[in-house]
């Protein structure tokens, strides 16, 4: 299936190509604690006091920019963006002008938002913050953000949101009530909206028992496409977390999700879903006593993305 799936994504650029249709990739990012990453001391500058504060090393900012410009992913979600102002100015360092940095406000010091290429897409409206995913406005739990895009001139058009939902096994009770305002923004979007292309993404942290049963049974209501099935069917992760602070061994999980809707997945490009960083090496876990560079420099999370055909639209 793996190599099925290797020669697939292989000739697909080449036939798209050939096709002369123009293609855009649509993703989703945690970028651990950016630009602070596991630097204490720094989490501390901006206001951040953990009970145990973390004693490695800030985002490698250059590294991660890197990593970006060669993934060339138009539309990314990010989340764990602490200072939105300096992640704003690097993209447009490293990545150029055109690329457009949005995010929700709140009380949380991780931020979500929308990293865009305006040349590519056109953000049409101003974005919309759902406090309801925070479940009460002075809540230090994390909004979703919706963008509304179109691609220029003329061409698919959908709702993004992105999401960062409460973490940990013990997290599910308050995952759940933040699933159900999740409903309640996914009706509303597909009743009064006028659009039906919709894509849900982010770090889901489905991690209780249940596992991806915290999303399977509304997702199905919902008719949408879980998109990042396709990474569990080539035994990939998207993230890679530690079971034990005290040893140097990390191992992997599928946290991050795309979730497609029905209208969105006729322009979906079949069996495009990818994982990039360390994830895409295919490892279930590393040992000590040196972690993949990625891990130490980027984030314990990796990119996932989608491609999409830019200029239909079959709404």
């Amino acid at each position: 299936m793996r190599l099925i799936r290797f020669l697939i994504l292989l000739l697909l650029p080449v036939f798209l190509i050939a096709q002369n249709e123009p293609v855009i990739e649509v993703g989703s990012f945690n970028i651990e604690w950016f630009p602070c990453k596991e630097d204490g001391q720094m989490m501390q500058k901006y206001g951040i006091n953990l009970r145990n504060p973390p004693r490695g090393n800030p985002t490698d900012v250059p590294a991660l920019f890197q990593l970006l410009k060669e993934l060339d992913i138009e539309l990314l979600g990010v989340v764990e963006i602490v200072d939105t102002d300096l992640f704003a100015r690097k993209a447009k360092e490293y990545l150029g002008p055109q690329y457009e940095f949005v995010y929700a406000p709140s009380k949380s010091s991780q931020k979500v938002g929308f990293l865009y290429d305006s040349s590519v897409l056109e953000l049409k409206e101003a974005p919309q913050v759902y406090m309801d995913v925070a479940l009460n406005p002075d809540s230090w739990l994390r909004p979703a953000l919706r963008g509304y895009f179109k691609y220029k001139p003329a061409g698919f058009d959908f709702h993004a949101i992105i999401v960062h939902l409460k973490a940990a096994p013990s997290g599910w009770k308050i995952r759940k009530k933040q699933w159900q305002a999740l409903e309640k923004i996914i009706t509303d979007l597909k009743e009064n909206s006028g659009d039906k292309d919709i894509i849900l993404m982010g770090d889901f942290n489905n991690v209780s028992r249940l596992g991806y049963k915290e999303f399977l049974p509304r997702i199905d209501k919902w008719n949408f496409y879980w998109a990042t099935h396709e990474l569990l069917e080539d035994s990939l992760v998207t993230n890679y977390w530690q079971p034990d602070y005290t040893k140097q061994y990390i191992q992997g999980s599928l946290i991050d999700q795309i979730f497609i809707s029905d209208d969105a997945k006729f322009e979906m490009i079949p069996n495009s879903v990818k994982v990039g960083g360390v994830c895409a090496e295919g490892r279930k876990s590393y040992e000590g006593p040196h972690l993949p560079e990625f891990y130490e420099k980027i984030s314990d999370h990796c990119p996932v993305f989608v491609s999409f055909k830019a200029d239909i639209d079959n709404d």
